[in-house]
């Protein structure tokens, strides 16, 4: 008796982890295994294949990888088939977990699929709905119009909220975790690069420059290291930042964001995280032109940030590939930290607005209760 679990990057770390921690409250007794990072790990899943080697971002950064996951997707698919795992939970990573389950299918695999965070098929890429809706028994989207577009386009999906409402329920507390000098600081910046290994290498230098500008300018920045990065490139990253000056915090990035006056991050998850903190947020979006052309040509949303998409309107500046520089990120943070009360308290309301729309609590462990159901 077991289920597999399988993530590659820190937000499916997190959803997967979430998960084998309210299996175990609901007396799940068999063993969950499969690919994760270090937050699978502290859950007690039992890793066989590290995440941390698809924390990857873009089209051609995928590409150039493409041998090496091919080989690990077929290690992965033979011991799924050797050791029948009643149930298979994938999380984010579409480029190699779609694959994954669709080559279990054609061996014939007939234990139930469900997919954490499905890909952003809404957005661009549309033709894999028709590959999720063969392979997936069911998706937990994190946000009410996936779910409604899962649903239209012929995939089982289930909803009744994001995880974060939950999680997020106490912004204190959060902050609480900091260090006293860094928690009571009206100045602090929040500086978030990401968890990808290409992510972090094109956005931390011009972060750096828009850091010690804001740093003249009387302000503090400090730099969050994601605790689901490769222990190599964390090393790298502390040591990195600490040559140029640079202050660092390396526990979870939603503490720094709790306490911080706003924040410059990559874009993705943390946006809706400072979002959930009422922190105001500069995004960041840089790839290889040849990513960038796809994304140009195919993704059919305005915006790229969650916050922005759910209300239609640009609440978080989102500075993407030639507009992300120093000079860009420095003027739209101090836009904020020297904003008129008018001002914040417009987009807060707005911020309070999309937070309404992302449902219920409890949603870890209603996943739970399903995926445990059928096993």
């Amino acid at each position: 008796m077991s289920i597999f679990l399988s993530s590659g990057e820190a937000s499916g770390d997190h959803y997967t982890a979430s998960v084998a921690r309210e299996l175990r409250k609901l007396g799940y007794e068999g063993d969950i295994w499969g690919m994760g990072g270090k937050e699978p790990r502290e859950a007690g899943v039992r890793v066989e294949w590290p995440g941390e080697e698809l924390q990857l971002m873009g089209i051609a950064e995928v590409l150039t990888s493409i041998p090496s996951l091919y080989r690990q997707l077929n290690d992965m698919a033979d011991r799924v088939m050797e050791e029948g795992p009643e149930s298979v939970v994938i999380a984010d990573s579409p480029d190699f977990n779609i694959p994954l389950i669709r080559k279990l299918r054609s061996r014939g695999y007939k234990g139930r699929v469900y997919y954490i965070s499905p890909p952003s098929v809404w957005a661009w890429r549309s033709g894999r709905v028709k590959k999720i809706a063969a392979a997936v028994d069911e998706c937990f989207p994190l946000f009410r119009f996936e779910h409604e577009f899962l649903l239209k386009n012929g995939c089982r999906s289930y909803w009744i909220g994001h995880p974060m409402t939950e999680e997020f329920a106490d912004r204190d507390a959060l902050a609480r975790s900091l260090p006293e000098d860094l928690r009571v600081d009206e100045r602090l910046v929040a500086f978030l690069p990401g968890s990808r290994g290409v992510e972090i290498k094109n956005l931390l230098p011009m972060m750096e420059k828009a850091a010690s500008e804001l740093k003249e300018k009387g302000w503090r920045p400090v730099f969050s290291i994601a605790p689901g990065l490769n222990e190599k490139r964390r090393i790298e990253m502390k040591e990195h930042l600490e040559r140029n000056n640079l202050e660092l915090y390396t526990g979870p990035g939603r503490d720094l964001l709790a306490a911080s006056r706003c924040s410059v991050a990559a874009s993705g998850t943390v946006a809706v995280e400072a979002m959930m903190l009422d922190c105001y947020m500069v995004a960041l979006y840089r790839v290889s032109p040849l990513s960038a052309f796809v994304v140009r040509h195919l993704v059919r949303t305005k915006y790229y940030t969650i916050p922005n998409i759910l209300l239609g309107d640009e609440l978080f500046p989102e500075l993407m590939q030639e507009e992300a520089t120093p000079e860009n990120i420095v003027r739209e943070t101090m836009k904020w930290l020297e904003g008129g009360e008018d001002l914040k308290a417009g987009i807060c309301r707005k911020l309070e607005l999309a937070r309404e729309m992302l449902g219920e609590t409890g949603v870890c462990e209603s996943w739970a209760k399903r995926i445990m159901g059928a096993a």
